[in-house]
């Protein structure tokens, strides 16, 4: 239904546009200029399509199922990141092949589970809590990066830094999603 929302809406306002545009204006008579059968019928195609994405949007938002589901792989993913990133921050020396295959193997499936999931967190909670949780998470996901760059560049101490980071921005995301929640 979206798509077709989507479709009507641009197909229509395009052609009421062009309906507009279409002839040369008459300078005894410039209302003759446009053909209003065709403008009318492209607007009305337009607004079918505004319509129809409304009732999509509506329906997205009453699927509670569905949103619980994703919430749950949200704060799931959120989880496990943060456990992974706990236990390397908390190793006192960091291998940098180690650190690689770590965020390789345990970070990347979490991180797109999370991605995916994400508009869970507006339809539960809001824009607000979504922007919020959505700054800290993707600063954790920028020093995860950060660290898996360092560590298949060699800079131990920037691998550190960097987890150390990832650590405090997962923290702060879960915090926010849990008061949020209560």
């Amino acid at each position: 239904m979206r798509f077709l929302g989507q479709l009507l809406l641009w197909a229509g306002f395009m052609a009421a546009a062009y309906s507009a545009v279409c002839r040369l204006e008459q300078a005894a008579d410039k209302w003759a200029t446009i053909p209003w059968l065709w403008y009318a019928t492209g607007m009305l195609v337009g607004i079918t399509g505004i319509v129809l994405l409304r009732l999509a949007m509506r329906q997205d938002h009453s699927d509670d199922a569905k949103t619980a589901a994703e919430y749950s792989v949200v704060r799931q993913s959120l989880e496990t990141i943060a456990i992974v990133i706990g236990r390397l921050c908390e190793q006192t020396e960091h291998q940098p092949s180690a650190v690689l295959r770590c965020i390789d193997d345990q970070c990347t499936a979490p991180f797109t589970a999370f991605a995916d999931s994400r508009s869970s967190l507006v339809r539960k909670f809001g824009l607000k809590v979504y922007a919020d949780v959505m700054t800290e998470f993707a600063s954790a996901e920028r020093y995860v990066n950060r660290s898996w760059s360092a560590a298949a560049d060699g800079y131990i101490d920037e691998v550190k830094a960097s987890l150390l980071r990832a650590n405090l921005h997962l923290q702060k995301a879960k915090e926010l999603l849990t008061r949020a929640e209560g």
